[in-house]
């Protein structure tokens, strides 16, 4: 009586080329869709400092000299009393804002522009003593 032979796994064979071929690209693959997340730089550390000091100073404009306006319509009166030389920069006096406007592209150049002289002032504060 003859017994057919049923197929095994020979595990001492090498894998054929093709499948090595494949195993390698899908490797490299794998590794390109996961490089971005491991190289992603980390976002800036924001100075809480003069962060802190624009905020204050926006609050003191905000309740002080512009504290008899609705915030509606204080928002040309605070950026003016914030900073009149980025207010001026900025074109808030040329163009100002309507009653509850809101101009996002205006607003953070103001906000880059009164950080940056805030960080002047502080300089100028430091080397004078």
């Amino acid at each position: 009586m003859v017994v057919p032979k049923t197929s095994t796994l020979d595990i001492t064979t090498p894998p054929s080329r093709w499948v090595v071929l494949l195993s390698k690209i899908l490797l490299v693959l794998l590794i390109l869709f996961l490089l971005p997340d491991l190289v992603r730089a980390k976002p800036k550390k924001k100075n809480r400092a003069l962060e802190n000091l624009y905020n204050a100073r926006i609050i003191h404009c905000e309740t002080g000299d512009c504290g008899h306006l609705i915030i509606e319509e204080s928002m040309n009166c605070v950026t003016k009393c914030v900073s009149e030389k980025c207010y001026s920069e900025v074109k808030y006096d040329v163009d100002p804002l309507e009653d509850g406007e809101v101009d996002v592209n205006r607003a953070t150049l103001f906000a880059q522009c009164a950080r940056n002289e805030l960080l002047k002032e502080r300089a100028r504060g430091r080397t004078r003593q």
